[in-house]
């Protein structure tokens, strides 16, 4: 009977946990970093900061030392990048780097989170949804594999990754 009782508030927490997810549902970047939220003010609460260059000459911030996240079995290290040097600068990058990486155990995971690539090459996927785009390099060095998540606004860039 009570169960029935609390039926209606459950209903109504799922509906508001909802709308403040991203529309579709679709992951707007990783963990608790976000394209449409996260600022540097936010990086500089949880790692270490500093002034940076991006290969197309603008200024930005870099962020690491960052909480590790569990990704395919294993640690995945975090390293943002902020459009600039404000508090507000928005989050323009995260990479997840994964030391011991196996790439079947990180492509599993990466699916489990954003669906299938809508584009594979050798060692490599490709992801996009209406927030952002990614690329898993598997392996991107010897034992390491990174994945470079950016906001859809960060074209630029996006093809530069497309070609290393």
């Amino acid at each position: 009977m009570r169960a029935r009782a609390l039926a209606p508030l459950a209903l109504a927490a799922a509906a508001a946990a909802g709308a403040a997810c991203d529309k579709k549902g679709d992951p707007a970047g990783l963990g608790p970093w976000t394209f449409t939220r996260s600022t540097l003010a936010d990086g500089k609460k949880q790692g270490r900061c500093q002034p940076t260059e991006l290969a197309d000459g603008r200024k930005a911030t870099w962020c690491f030392g960052l909480q590790p996240i569990k990704a395919g079995g294993r640690v995945g290290e975090l390293d943002l990048y902020f459009a600039g040097a404000s508090d507000d600068a928005k989050l323009i990058e995260i990479q997840l780097n994964v030391r011991g990486c196996v790439e079947e155990d990180l492509d599993k995971w990466i699916r489990e989170r954003f669906g299938p690539p809508f584009e594979t090459r050798a060692m490599r996927g490709y992801w996009k949804n209406s927030f952002l785009w990614a690329a898993a390099l598997m392996p991107s060095e010897a034992g390491r594999c990174r994945v470079h998540f950016l906001p859809l606004s960060e074209g630029a860039e996006i093809e530069r990754i497309k070609l290393k």
